[in-house]
């Protein structure tokens, strides 16, 4: 079990605080404790990456101004703004470029050769350079993957958080001075939930979601 001052019950995690669907909670005026938010800041670090480029950034934003403007600039009706903070998940588009560092380190401990390594940078050149598209589509699977050990993170601390899409980017981007190569992800709002809870969304069922061998072949478990 892992030893930090927010941790809630590491048994079980809390579904209520790992919901996402069209009735989004309010949060309760109670603070985080900066224990907390550095846990799950911390667990997003921690996060796989392909290359281990870590293309994701965080503004932890705490001021009801910004988390107002934040909440204007969504295009859907979200209580953001009651959130003690909202962190804005950013995906780094250029973070491959960081990618030779790392090969030379993977050389240095001896993981692969020289001659490996100038092939896989000349690869991952030719990759990412051969359109923007794949530089963005990658950089944002890899920031989910960072987002979503935060929302289990938050569940450790008993916490609530849910991610939101749909917004003004270029709003977004103005007000907090994002350079041009990052995307704006996610907001990602994150407190303490009110006391009373809306009812969770509905779930398809597992049968509905996954395939056997082929495409919209049912998927048989074994007995």
């Amino acid at each position: 079990m892992r030893n930090h001052a927010c941790a809630g019950n590491n048994d079980t995690l809390s579904k209520a605080s790992l919901r996402v669907g069209p009735s989004f909670t309010r949060f309760s005026a109670q603070d985080i404790p900066d224990a907390c938010l550095e846990h799950v800041v911390e667990m997003a670090r921690l996060a796989p990456s392909e290359w281990d480029v870590q293309p994701w950034r965080w503004i932890v934003v705490r001021s009801e101004a910004a988390k107002k403007q934040l909440e204007a600039a969504t295009h859907i009706k979200v209580p953001l703004s009651s959130a003690p903070a909202i962190l804005i998940c950013l995906a780094d588009t250029l973070a491959w470029k960081s990618a030779p560092q790392h090969l030379q380190e993977m050389v240095a401990n001896q993981r692969i050769t020289e001659a490996e390594a100038r092939e896989a940078l000349r690869s991952l050149r030719e990759y990412y350079s051969a359109s923007p598209e794949v530089a963005r589509r990658t950089a944002l699977a890899n920031t989910f993957v960072a987002l979503h050990q935060m929302l289990l993170a938050a569940a450790e601390c008993n916490l609530s958080a849910y991610w939101v899409t749909e917004f003004d980017e270029l709003k977004i981007k103005t007000h907090f001075h994002i350079p041009d190569h990052f995307l704006v992800a996610a907001l990602l709002p994150i407190g303490y939930h009110e006391e009373t809870l809306p009812p969770p969304v509905p779930k398809l069922p597992l049968r509905a979601l996954v395939y056997q061998e082929k495409f919209g072949e049912t998927l048989n478990p074994k007995p």
